[in-house]
């Protein structure tokens, strides 16, 4: 017995490795192989106002999607307008998140931001039809940051803005998107110097027009900015070490259930693996609705045709 028992333990020691290959190899048959579409959700907080209107729908869409994080673009100037209740409207922003959600920035050219962070104010050029003149409150939303302000002046605004975040209690944001989809070299050397990692500013125009005109100043800037976007876009590096992840499922504020849907299609039918889309806070109660009825029609589409989706949020 004794002669034959290294041969023994030799051929148990090849049984045992071959049932954990074929047992990892069954592991990732099941997982790896699987196509897998990448879906981020995006909010954009546009700086306008806190209704409890709209913040009521987001609560209750996180309610019925617990599973889907979201990428929060926050923008801090709704903490620095005089008679807010700092405490009260942060608690606001607080109630629509989850902790698998990751924060970013969201900026417009708000005059009490520019102001609060010591750039210059400029009121033009804007993506809206005219000049934004301060008659009362507040300013500036429509005025091109990539256009209306130097690099040095955007380094100086991310960076004041981040920091601003951070004093009113949230976590440092490290993602951007531009309002108005501005972005362009200057505002992308901005983020670089302020250790952004992650940008979504980049869209196809065309998916603008069903809310803007296609002779609109911001569909004609988006497309000077970005004249090849397309929903087919994948992410790329924008600069030595921000990464850009184009917004090409747009927000739902001009792309409805049946186009979110479309696009959906249209990114499994060529193999991509990323879709980025989103809505804005100021307007989901009218809006969000067409994201929140699309999700599962995304998840049907993805079992029929044997695609797994991630959603994530950075």
């Amino acid at each position: 017995m004794t002669h034959f028992y290294p041969y023994f333990k030799l051929l148990s020691l090849c049984l045992v490795a071959s049932v954990c290959f074929f047992a990892n190899l069954n592991s990732y048959a099941e997982t790896d192989t699987k196509p897998t579409i990448k879906i981020f959700v995006t909010v954009d907080w546009e700086g306008w106002s806190l209704d409890d209107e709209n913040i009521e729908v987001m609560q209750t869409f996180r309610k019925q999607y617990p599973h889907i994080p979201m990428m929060q673009l926050l923008n801090p100037v709704y903490l620095l307008r005089p008679q807010t209740n700092v405490i009260l409207e942060a608690e606001k922003i607080r109630s629509t998140f989850l902790p698998s959600d990751s924060m970013g920035l969201h900026l417009h050219g708000w005059k009490s931001l520019l102001e609060t962070c010591d750039v210059p104010y400029q009121n033009s050029p804007t993506f809206t039809a005219q000049s934004e003149v301060c008659e009362a409150g507040d300013c500036g939303y429509a005025v091109s940051l990539e256009y209306a302000y130097s690099a040095q002046d955007l380094t100086k605004l991310i960076a004041c803005s981040a920091n601003l975040l951070v004093e009113q209690g949230f976590a440092r944001p490290r993602y951007f998107r531009a309002g108005g989809w501005q972005l362009g070299s200057k505002l992308a050397s901005a983020l670089e110097a302020n250790q952004f990692v992650f940008d979504s500013s980049r869209t196809d125009a065309s998916l603008l027009t069903t809310k803007w005109a296609e002779n609109s100043g911001l569909v004609q800037m988006v497309k000077a900015l970005h004249p090849d976007a397309s929903v087919l876009d994948e992410p790329y590096q924008l600069t030595a070490s921000v990464m850009e992840y184009p917004n090409n499922g747009s927000l739902a504020d001009y792309t409805d259930t049946q186009q979110l849907v479309a696009i959906f299609k249209i990114l499994i039918a060529h193999n991509k693996q990323v879709l980025v889309l989103g809505f804005h806070q100021e307007t989901a109660f009218t809006y969000l609705k067409h994201l929140q009825d699309a999700i599962p029609l995304f998840e049907e589409i993805a079992r029929e045709q044997g695609i797994a989706i991630a959603w994530v949020s950075h």
